[in-house]
């Protein structure tokens, strides 16, 4: 945590988006839209990019966003965006940038960002912004527990075909459960399909924030 930020952060909670900016004035801007927003999440702050790297690589992150300036972004080719993307692709990361940087936020968009943030920061569009990220870190995280819980009950299928005992209670049980089996893997498979719809809207919705995010950059005066 950098400087007198860390009043920002409830000692009894982990902080949930990471905002790296090196200009304090945005950082603060950020933490009170939130705040005032009433988005219950508490903000970790990193002001400049070796921290951020630390932050990002050194332990699985806590955060459910990720929000920086896009000239910390952008360094070393996109790594910490990339980074994101790969190996925490349910994790929303968010540029923002001033007008005169609109080239280096579409490129941050191309390398996998989910939207952009215009500074000076607009209160309305910002709160939209990281309430729109939010909420798809959250479906998608739903989404990725569903497929977890498929995969468990496929391997537990392939690991336990059957189980031979020799108690009359438990092969009774055994037995009204292997009636259900059907049932329930009609019912695993309607919800495998259900994921897949999901999937594919959570995709669409990100593509969706993305090209959004593109128009708004050209209509940004140049």
């Amino acid at each position: 945590m950098d400087g007198n930020l860390a009043r920002s952060i409830a000692p009894t909670r982990f902080p949930q988006i990471l905002i790296a900016d090196d200009n304090l004035s945005i950082t603060e801007s950020l933490i009170q839209t939130i705040a005032d927003s009433q988005l219950d999440f508490d903000c970790d702050v990193c002001t400049s990019y070796d921290s951020a790297v630390i932050k990002l690589f050194r332990s699985p992150p806590p955060y459910k966003l990720i929000i920086s300036c896009v000239h910390l972004a952008e360094k070393d080719n996109f790594l910490l965006v990339r980074h994101n993307r790969f190996l925490q692709p349910l994790v929303p990361f968010v540029v923002t940038a001033q007008a005169s940087e609109a080239e280096s936020s579409r490129r941050a968009l191309e390398q996998g960002a989910f939207d952009f943030i215009p500074t000076p920061l607009e209160h309305e569009q910002t709160v939209r912004t990281i309430r729109l990220a939010l909420w798809h870190n959250q479906f998608k995280t739903l989404i990725a527990s569903r497929e977890k819980t498929l995969e468990k009950y496929r391997q537990h299928m392939v690991d336990y075909p059957g189980d031979k005992v020799t108690d009359e209670a438990f092969k009774r049980t055994l037995l009204a459960v292997q009636k259900s089996v059907p049932t329930v893997e009609r019912t695993f498979q309607q919800i495998e399909e259900g994921v897949v719809r999901l999937s594919d809207f959570a995709t669409n919705m990100e593509e969706q924030a993305r090209k959004r995010a593109l128009e708004r950059l050209g209509a940004l005066p140049r």
